[in-house]
């Protein structure tokens, strides 16, 4: 796996049947619009995960609606609030399959919740797209779950050799983890505790209570610790402990870095308010896939992207959002998947997702919906690259990093 080390400087210059050949002809595709829900935290301590997953299906839609659709259907997109809460992310996940007979995907599910949610959708069986790392879906059973994001164990590790082998003021010796005490947050903290010590490292765990209105406490004992670095994420609660850390400190911040999730616009804003932007820039390192931010599949990408301003005017900020990226391509995926099959079955289509991610022998490369379809009415197998890039799913619908290295 490529890491690319992040900062706030860069953000801102920020295929047919099984036989394949068959021409599809829409006629099992049925009518009526098809729904993408989007399931996810809106509200809460996490809020500001589901937009970024909200404006990849706003961007996806458009791509596959200007182009015929799936055969003439089209694709709406609609927010179903889990608050990051397994408590509140069954009622509304089960609303949204029992009240949506059109669903075609969903996409989100994110660590707060993807362990309730999850075998819900799998049991309805629709295809799901979820941005979750826990290590409980590194090899599960549920045919219809697909993960285009690394384990989170792979971040962890990401911040420990960024902290020990990083661009100086690295190496550092001595961390502290400022995670959430929720159930995504806390997933870093086991694998960044391991790798950390094994490798000669000295680590502490401070859990917060993300949405809370001070972090005194919590911020001195970090400060008694006396550590080099903190790993961190806190979504919603970074800008108010960062702050509160700097005050007590003295002006001085302490090096942090933090997860592929702290790369998002809301957390860069919280955070440059509270501390600053130069304190932020020579502080901050964040660690996520490379990816290259071009080519016909991003650029169409982000055209949409900007133009779902006017549904959503924060769409536009989620341009270099590896989740929003992600799950663009998912969604386009399984629009052609269900022209490939001819279709509306999720039984029948979502096999064919993967085959569309992975390729097979003689398969045609496509970057957008329309160079999809136009390959299938052509009778050519199709392999989708997109604005992600590569996916290639393992035998847990899980991406195979192995094609992240560049």
């Amino acid at each position: 796996m490529r890491i690319r080390p992040t900062t706030l400087a860069a953000l801102a210059a920020l295929a047919l049947g099984a036989c394949g050949g068959s021409t599809p002809t829409g006629g099992g595709l049925g009518s009526g619009d098809l729904l993408v829900g989007v399931l996810a935290p809106f509200t809460g301590a996490d809020a500001g995960l589901g937009p970024a997953y909200y404006a990849a299906c706003l961007a996806a839609a458009p791509s596959i609606n200007s182009n015929g659709g799936v055969g003439g259907r089209q694709v709406k997109c609609q927010k179903f609030d889990t608050r990051g809460e397994p408590a509140d992310a069954v009622p509304a996940d089960s609303q949204m399959v029992a009240g949506n007979s059109n669903l075609m995907a969903v996409v989100g599910c994110t660590s707060d919740e993807a362990a309730t949610v999850a075998p819900i959708v799998d049991k309805a069986h629709i295809p799901m797209f979820c941005m979750t790392g826990q290590t409980e879906f590194n090899k599960t059973k549920l045919k219809y779950f697909h993960r285009l994001v690394p384990a989170d164990i792979y971040d962890a590790y990401a911040m420990v050799g960024w902290a020990l082998y990083g661009p100086s003021p690295a190496p550092f010796h001595k961390a502290a983890l400022v995670f959430g005490n929720d159930i995504g947050s806390q997933a870093f903290v086991e694998p960044a505790t391991n790798a950390f010590t094994k490798l000669g490292g000295q680590v502490k765990n401070f859990p917060i209570t993300l949405g809370a209105a001070s972090y005194r406490t919590e911020v001195a004992s970090v400060i008694a610790y006396q550590p080099d670095v903190i790993f961190t994420e806190a979504l919603g609660s970074a800008g108010t402990f960062l702050g509160e850390l700097k005050t007590q400190n003295g002006g001085k911040m302490i090096p942090f870095i933090g997860t592929s999730a702290t790369i998002d616009p809301t957390w860069f804003q919280q955070v440059s308010q509270a501390v600053g932007v130069s304190t932020l820039v020579s502080n901050y390192g964040g660690v996520d896939l490379g990816y290259d931010f071009s080519g016909p599949a991003y650029s169409e990408f982000i055209t949409n992207l900007n133009a779902a301003a006017s549904q959503f005017s924060d769409a536009p900020k989620y341009k270099q959002r590896g989740s929003t990226l992600h799950l663009y391509d998912g969604i386009i995926m399984t629009a052609l998947a269900m022209v490939a099959t001819n279709s509306k079955d999720p039984t029948v289509y979502n096999p064919k997702i993967k085959e569309i991610a992975n390729g097979t022998s003689g398969a045609t490369d496509v970057h957008t919906y329309k160079e999809g379809i136009d390959a299938l009415k052509a009778g050519k197998s199709i392999r989708f690259v997109g604005a992600g890039g590569q996916n290639n799913f393992d035998q847990y619908n899980r991406r195979n990093l192995k094609n992240s290295i560049g």
